[in-house]
């Protein structure tokens, strides 16, 4: 009869339990030193070895050939491990839980060792006990005669009352890390003489989620299917996961904001007859991983995906900024627990993802933030072009429904509408900017700024060739804002630009400490001598600075500029 993969490889041995470093050289010293405690508590997710480790140190405490760990030939040892030694007791507190249990327990504790030094107490999933348990159980378990010892185990130590803890020693089982299960199951399956692909068990070991019991139960359903191989494709049937492919295409898809691609990706995912929930999941881990990567230089060392994989990972982050990522997760996060509750599990995933992908369904801030890069993106690829029309009123200019003159069918959210069908480089490519950049440097420039007059008309004469500048170096949206220059002043190489109210985001992104540096090493470059940019708008510009003059000229340079565009209030 064949016997589970966890149940054949059980530690037997201190030794033998993996993943649990410090616990198991604490409790080997302290019965070497004799220094053992009366109550150990041992707490931890699940198949991480707290059972396993319980009965391990039950053996050792009591084994009369080895001081310090159990030989699992003695009398003592083989009588533990075939469940014959009643001074050994395993208690299931999920159906024993009662005070009346606790009580048979207490009266019990008093009487000395049948055959063993020790008596030991095993109590598995002690969170389950009742509040009246747990108060039967406080006076014995602060003072057990000397010859008891208690090991609680528990998957949810937040349960357990403060007065139960602080008479235990407690050890935190940690969820064990992907490396060593891999090496684990490699060990067992050259023992079984199971031949195995790398990216196979790295598939097991990930989806077992730092528990070895449940990784070895995934690899035994593997290798019964397999029929001694096992290869990352079976794997991958198995479990219902995706594939890398079809996770890079996915998150492609959501992050180019694709809705047509996602969809039928769902679809098609759909009609293979996978779990949708799965997807959710590996698609959570998946970006993830693209988090990861963009905080980490060394995707090796905290990908838990092949060499290979961590690079593609790696440069997909590079393709899309941190808060995007951030917003993909968090969508995907309200996703991942609201469809296992959902009657239509399909319908909520296209939900959601229909959110992700067109961001003006979402008013949150990462949204807007995702609506305007789209933007920007589709300007820096010349997909849109941009023709301004402007009031003055009060003195200054002032945009007029400037994204309804967008081509490429612009709403007024500022998101481009096309065919989700084509592929991005199928979109035509149109640029508006060719105006703007033949306009002479005179129509660009207000007369001010005399102080350092020989600079300024240097500024004034080379303007153009410092837009035409920003163009060549694919810095499209930083040449829209400086085209549309109102006014500036100079002085000790300190040059400020003035532009209209209606530009204030253009400020923030101009102030950027990225563009603000190119800029002024463009314009230093190009001008001859070192200029320091101040952007600002108008009415944050100080009044002293602008006289009536300069209104006028503001008003008059607009006028030459944009002609019959321009409205005069």
């Amino acid at each position: 009869m064949h016997k589970a993969l966890y149940r054949e490889y059980r530690p037997l041995s201190f030794d033998e339990v993996v993943g649990q470093d410090y616990i198991i050289k604490t409790l080997k010293n302290q019965i070497k030193n004799g220094s053992l405690s009366h109550a150990y508590l041992f707490c931890g997710t699940r198949g991480t070895g707290k059972t396993t480790t319980a009965k391990i140190l039950s053996r050792a405490v009591n084994c009369i050939e080895d001081g310090e760990k159990p030989c699992n030939k003695c009398e003592i040892c083989t009588s533990i491990l075939d469940g014959s030694n009643l001074d050994v007791v395993e208690i299931d507190a999920a159906s024993n839980n009662s005070v009346d249990d606790i009580r048979e327990l207490r009266d019990k504790v008093k009487y000395t060792p049948n055959m063993s030094k020790y008596r030991v107490y095993i109590v598995d999933e002690v969170h389950m006990l009742t509040q009246g348990a747990f108060n039967a159980l406080l006076k014995t378990l602060e003072e057990p005669p000397p010859f008891v010892i208690f090991i609680l185990a528990t998957t949810e130590p937040n349960k357990i009352p403060a007065t139960i803890l602080s008479r235990c020693q407690r050890f935190d089982f940690k969820r064990v890390d992907i490396v060593t299960l891999v090496s684990k199951m490699k060990e067992i399956c050259d023992k079984e003489g199971v031949e195995f692909d790398d990216d196979a068990l790295r598939i097991v070991a990930r989806n077992g989620q730092g528990s070895v019991r449940d990784s070895l139960s995934i690899l035994d359903k593997c290798v019964s299917f397999g029929e001694k191989r096992l290869g990352s494709k079976d794997v991958l049937e198995i479990l219902g996961s995706s594939d890398m492919e079809q996770l890079f295409n996915f998150a492609k898809a959501i992050i180019s904001l694709d809705v047509c691609r996602c969809i039928k990706m769902i679809d098609d995912y759909f009609m293979w007859g996978k779990d949708l929930s799965i997807l959710v999941q590996d698609t959570t881990l998946f970006f993830r991983s693209l988090m990861m990567a963009k905080v980490f230089s060394n995707v090796d060392d905290i990908l838990d995906y092949s060499r290979e994989d961590a690079q593609k990972i790696l440069e997909i982050s590079n393709g899309v900024s941190t808060e995007e990522i951030i917003r993909i997760l968090s969508t995907l996060s309200e996703l991942s627990s609201n469809i296992k509750y959902s009657s239509n599990p399909k319908m909520a995933f296209e939900i959601y993802i229909m959110k992700l992908a067109t961001p003006e369904t979402d008013d949150s801030k990462a949204a807007l933030l995702a609506r305007l890069e789209k933007l920007e993106k589709l300007v820096e690829d010349e997909k849109i072009q941009i023709n301004p029309v402007y009031n003055i009123s009060n003195g200054y200019a002032q945009p007029q429904d400037l994204n309804n003159q967008m081509c490429g069918n612009v709403d007024n959210r500022g998101i481009s509408h096309y065919d989700t069908n084509r592929q991005q480089d199928d979109l035509s490519t149109t640029s508006g900017f060719d105006n703007i950049a033949n306009q002479s440097s005179e129509s660009n420039i207000n007369e001010e700024g005399q102080n350092d007059g020989d600079e300024i008309n240097i500024i004034k004469k080379k303007w153009n060739v410092f837009l035409e500048q920003l163009a060549s170096d694919k810095k499209m949206p930083l040449k829209v804002f400086l085209s549309e220059v109102l006014s500036f002043n100079y002085s000790d190489h300190k040059l400020i630009i003035v532009l209209g109210d209606g530009y204030t985001f253009a400020i923030d992104r101009l102030n950027e400490e990225k563009n603000k540096t190119y800029i002024s090493n463009t314009l230093t470059n190009i001008m001859g001598f070192n200029i320091s940019p101040v952007f600002t708008v108008l009415s944050n510009y100080e009044a002293s600075d602008i006289n009536q003059n300069d209104m006028n000229s503001t008003e008059s340079f607009l006028k030459n500029k944009f002609g019959d565009y321009v409205e005069i209030k």
